[in-house]
């Protein structure tokens, strides 16, 4: 029973094994020890090793190499003939190994031949290591096109010119013996040129060696139009001529030097610096002479273009509008206009230096004294005097006391709200002190009433008011005989006046 179950596992596990995708276990290729020699008769057809990973094509002198791995000992990994113009593509990631130049070439050479190096994408490595203080490449011209290549342990050198278009070229040669081994970057006869890229260099030596030996053409040794560069070189980072007469003209890109000496001029006449950024602040020396050459450095002025728009927009500020001008003023005064393109960094620091202290600066506050004013007088009044108070009110709430001195307009604005809110309000209509009973229109109405009666009965109002005033007369006399002598006399004195109205009338 067991014996059948091992049985069936074994079997189910099979079949799922028989249904995975298939697995290539040699998926890398064959390591190749011998070199591959491009200079015998066999490489004048198309060649191919699909288990090494390369393919030659004899029409356009082309070497493709496809995740390679040549370990070749003490012989070089590849052999051009110099004579020729040989291109090796490169895919995936390459390594060549040797204890001697790695990418050599017969003993032939001419100046208008040598080997294009280029990388199917910017991913794509060529990686040559070499171990014995040889050169790792030996041509009469090499074009970095593309891709990236790495160097280690021996420079890469040429008769003539070394070109760098938008390859990534890493060099360390440090591991390379002090005095006998090839511990320089980039060493050619001729002349250095980089249009783009990048160009890392860690020399044990010389990053950017440009001899002139043996080598009359082209008379402009050093040209750096463009790309990233970053050397450092223990005796100097770039050495131009010391043989032939060669020149250097820098007109682009970033460079940064990290050794003790950066661009060092020994048998040449000049050195243009037209353009670039240079960033030296590792050597204590970026540009030198030698103490017997005649040989100059001629610098492009300085790029001032940010530093005139800071300087502008810092003197046209009133200086009156804030709490402290003093570090404005201060960095204006530092402005020094002598600076070299070499000194670039010196410049934008002293724009940088004005757009900070600018960007500092406190405002004075706005003058509330108005504002106070009215807002003390508004609030000392009592709302409940007023019809509608909500106006000032309004007023008062938006009183805003953030305002600098460049806004002084809108305290103004606040202080002349509150005042025109103050000026509008009407007060309430006091209570009245009549009865309730007699309204002022009642009375009105009845004076005038009055007034249109006794008009049109004057004869019968004064015979009425005689008759009138004797009966009180006689009244008063009846019925208050205590009065004696006084009431009498009062009597009298309304008949009298009876009289008198009497005889007026009959007049």
């Amino acid at each position: 029973m067991k014996k059948t179950r091992i049985f069936s596992t074994m079997l189910a596990t099979v079949i799922c094994m028989a249904s995975l995708p298939a697995i290539n276990v040699f998926a890398a290729n064959q390591q190749r020890t011998t070199t591959l020699d491009l200079t015998t008769s066999e490489f004048q057809n198309d060649q191919k090793n699909e288990d090494e990973g390369w393919s030659w094509d004899a029409d356009t002198l082309t070497l493709t190499l496809d995740n390679v791995d040549f370990s070749t000992g003490n012989k070089s990994s590849i052999k051009v003939d110099g004579l020729k113009s040989t291109t090796i593509l490169f895919k995936g990631e390459n390594k060549l190994e040797s204890s001697t130049t790695i990418i050599g070439r017969n003993d032939k050479a001419s100046k208008d031949t040598g080997l294009t190096l280029k990388g199917e994408a910017k991913e794509s490595k060529l990686s040559l290591v070499e171990t014995g203080n040889l050169p790792s490449m030996d041509q009469p011209n090499i074009t970095f096109e593309s891709g990236t290549v790495d160097i280690q342990g021996g420079a890469a050198i040429t008769l003539y010119t070394i070109k760098v278009m938008e390859a990534a070229v890493n060099i360390d040669t440090t591991m390379a013996d002090p005095e006998d081994g090839w511990n320089d970057g980039l060493y050619a006869n001729g002349s250095i040129e980089i249009y783009g890229g990048e160009v890392n260099v860690n020399a044990g030596r010389i990053g950017l060696f440009v001899v002139g030996i043996g080598a009359p053409e082209p008379k402009t040794g050093l040209i750096i139009e463009n790309g990233k560069l970053d050397i450092n070189g223990k005796l100097a980072d770039i050495y131009v001529g010391s043989g032939n007469t060669k020149n250097a003209v820098i007109s682009g890109g970033d460079i940064t030097l990290g050794g003790d000496i950066g661009i060092f001029l020994n048998d040449c006449e000049k050195c243009e610096i037209k353009g670039g950024t240079f960033h030296t602040d590792e050597c204590e020396k970026p540009f030198a002479v030698h103490r017997d050459s005649s040989a100059v450095f001629e610098y492009a002025k300085a790029d001032y273009t940010e530093l005139d728009k800071a300087e502008e927009t810092a003197k046209a500020l009133n200086k009156d509008n804030y709490v402290d001008f003093t570090a404005v003023e201060k960095a204006l005064e530092a402005i020094d206009r002598t600076k070299n393109l070499t000194q670039q960094s010196d410049v934008d620091k002293m724009a940088k230096d004005i757009n900070d202290a600018v960007a500092a600066l406190v405002y004075k506050s706005a003058d509330y004294t108005e504002l106070d004013k009215a807002e003390k007088a508004a609030k000392a009044l009592n709302k409940d005097d007023y019809e509608d108070f909500s106006a000032v009110e309004k007023a008062l709430a938006a009183v805003d006391r953030t305002k600098n001195i460049t806004e002084q307009a809108d305290v103004d604005a606040m202080a002349k709200a509150i005042n025109d809110a103050v000026a509008n309000l009407v007060k309430k209509t006091p209570a009245s002190s009549q009865p309730d009973s007699v309204s002022s229109s009642d009375a009105s109405s009845d004076t005038s009433s009055s007034a249109s009666d006794s008009s049109s009965s004057d004869s019968k109002a004064t015979d009425s008011k005689s008759d009138s005033n004797s009966k009180a007369a006689s009244n008063a006399s009846n019925k208050n005989p205590s009065t004696g002598v006084a009431g009498g006399a009062f009597a009298l004195a309304l008949l009298s006046g009876a009289a008198v109205v009497m005889a007026k009338k009959k007049k």
